[in-house]
């Protein structure tokens, strides 16, 4: 089964500015992709031309087998999309149930499945008590969530995501991660996700793209772009008894570390080739007497690589 979301070559222009530069990218099916980069990186010019609001100036983009220029209508039927403005994209003069009925009759949800359909989204997101309010009358959390209930409606395959729990409060926004990783787990869904939250695509994603002034520079999943560019790991030390000076002065006299501190009681040092050298620097405290209760690695966060691959640019 080819990949839901397949990008080759895609560029956008607009005039002089390039807004997406030669992306190359393939999102396979039941995972949740996290787009990550700066203002103006363009993730939303990818989002927005993936789910055919915009055009490719060159290069192709292939949603669940069809092509953004050549099929834009079965495209829009097989994707959901809460967008970057999402919060201000409802009808006023509907409900808040109305508005997700009108949309689920546009993708033709059966009638007597979208009743249904309207009543869990608004059970999970928490706007039962507001189904009969208008959008207008909302704060901009609850049209985030409206949002996202329409962007779900007609229980969409493919769907892309741009800052999903923006303006939510931090219960909702677990809530909402939840969801979409069992949505993704369970339904086989891909879900394709802008977001500014490191730790957010940390717990959320399976694998990240990092883009910048326009170019695509890494995807992975984070423990694997954590061991590319951590060639040096840090870790800590807990030792049963003994003097931590001594511990320090043994492990540096090895020649094994590039660093060593003594921290709350514990030994943190660095090391490259830990799987070669670690064993060492154990085996010589061993000899020295004493007994070790812990040895740690320091994971570092998404955040940390992020900031060593993007840099300032944000």
């Amino acid at each position: 089964m080819s990949s839901p979301i397949v990008v080759k070559g895609m560029t956008k222009r607009f005039g002089d500015i390039v807004a997406v530069n030669d992306v190359d990218l393939e999102v396979h099916r039941g995972e949740v992709f996290g787009f990550l980069g700066p203002n103006a990186a363009g993730k939303s010019t990818t989002v927005k031309v993936a789910s055919t609001l915009l055009t490719p100036s060159s290069g192709t983009v292939v949603i669940d087998g069809y092509d953004v220029l050549e099929e834009p209508e079965e495209i829009r039927a097989v994707i959901g999309l809460l967008p970057e403005d999402g919060a201000d994209t409802h009808y006023d003069r509907l409900t808040a149930a109305e508005n997700l009925e009108y949309f689920g009759l546009l993708y033709d949800v059966p009638k007597e499945k979208l009743q249904n359909r309207i009543d869990e989204l608004l059970e999970f997101l928490e706007l039962s008590d507001r189904r009969d309010s208008s959008p207008g009358t909302f704060s901009t959390g609850l049209k985030q969530k409206l949002s996202l209930a329409r962007a779900l409606i007609h229980d969409p395959p493919i769907v892309f995501l741009d800052e999903p729990t923006s303006n939510l409060d931090p219960i909702m926004s677990r809530k909402v991660r939840e969801f979409i990783q069992k949505m993704a787990g369970s339904s086989n869904k891909t879900f394709f996700m802008c977001t500014h939250l490191l730790s957010e695509a940390e717990d959320l994603c399976d694998r990240v793209g990092f883009i910048s002034h326009g170019r695509l520079v890494e995807v992975g999943r984070p423990a694997d772009l954590r061991r590319k560019f951590w060639t040096k790991r840090t870790f800590e030390l807990q030792l049963a008894t003994g003097d931590l000076t001594k511990a320090q002065s043994i492990i540096q006299s090895t020649g094994l570390v590039t660093s060593i501190q003594v921290e709350n009681k514990r030994v943190v040092y660095v090391v490259e080739k830990a799987e070669r050298k670690n064993p060492k620097i154990v085996q010589a405290l061993v000899e020295a007497k004493f007994a070790i209760v812990e040895l740690r690695e320091r994971i570092p966060r998404l955040e940390d690589v992020y900031l060593k691959v993007i840099g300032g640019d944000n």
